[in-house]
Order: C-alpha cells, then sequence, then structure tokens
C-alpha cells in the first residue's frame, strides 16, 4: 500500500510491518500522554505550560520509535557471522570517530573558541556526542546479531 509515510518504511515487507508496529505504538504512547496533560489542565492548580507539554510531547513520541526501533534488532539483517559483526563493529568506530573529528572542524570554523576553557567544552561534546552515536549503533548491531543467530 502506498502512503504519504511510504519514504520513512523501508522496502523489506517484514521491517516495514514491523516499523508500522512501532510507529503505531508511539502514536498511541503520545495520545495517552496528551489525554493525561488534557486531564491534567483541567485542574486550576495542576497547570502545565502548554509549549512545555508539547515540547515533551514530541520528544516522547520521537524517543520511545527511535529507541524501539534500535532495540528490535532488525536493522543490521545480513550481519550473521563473527566475522561480519567485527566489521560492522569497526565501521562503526571510524564513524564515531570521524564524526568528532568533522564536529570539531565545523564547529572551528563557524566559531573559533578564544579560551581553553571553551575548547575543552567542544572537544567534550563532540566525544560524548560520538560516545552516544557509538552506542546506539553498537546495541542496534548487538541485538540484531544475536536476532540472526536465533534465526539460522
Amino acid at each position: 500500500m502506498k502512503s504519504w509515510l511510504s519514504f520513512l518504511l523501508p522496502d523489506d515487507e517484514y521491517r516495514e510491518k514491523k516499523t508500522l508496529y512501532i510507529f503505531s505504538e508511539g502514536s498511541v504512547i503520545l495520545l495517552l500522554f496528551l489525554i493525561g496533560v488534557f486531564i491534567i489542565n483541567k485542574f486550576p492548580s495542576l497547570q502545565i505550560d502548554l509549549e512545555f507539554s508539547l515540547f515533551i510531547a514530541i520528544w516522547i513520541f520521537i524517543g520511545y520509535v527511535f529507541l524501539r526501533y534500535i532495540i528490535s534488532g532488525m536493522e543490521y539483517t545480513d550481519i550473521f557471522t563473527e566475522q561480519a559483526y567485527k566489521r560492522q563493529l569497526k565501521v562503526f568506530i571510524i564513524k564515531s570517530c570521524g564524526f568528532v573529528i568533522i564536529f570539531n572542524l565545523a564547529y572551528s570554523v563557524f566559531m573559533l573558541p578564544n579560551s581553553i576553557s571553551k575548547w575543552f567544552e567542544i572537544i567534550t561534546v563532540s566525544i560524548m556526542g560520538g560516545l552516544v552515536l557509538f552506542f546506539v549503533d553498537y546495541i542496534s548491531l548487538k541485538k540484531s546479531y544475536k536476532k540472526n543467530r536465533e534465526l539460522l
């Protein structure tokens, strides 16, 4: 079935169906959260700021879909052997290090820090971003590898 949402879905039928389930689960959680905020705002003593609640609602949906997709173990369907697993792990390390280097270069081109403490902050942020990127990819790879091994 074609929809305006089709560009977000994978071509593989199993992955497409699983992704639709994840989007649906996220939508239900979002709906329940918004109903809860609506009910809470009916009580004058429990007023929640509208902008804050909408901001939280957006991040609940994005966070749930993102984390659920990572933990589902369906990202790397072609990783069956330990050799392929280790090769992909090396790719992740290179990608994460590349992110840190490119982030620091791009930041220094647009906003050159003028003190050591600012450089330290920028390098720390880029390393933290690289670590988050690596661990997200690593968790997804680990789950996919484990799931693929069970299917064999």
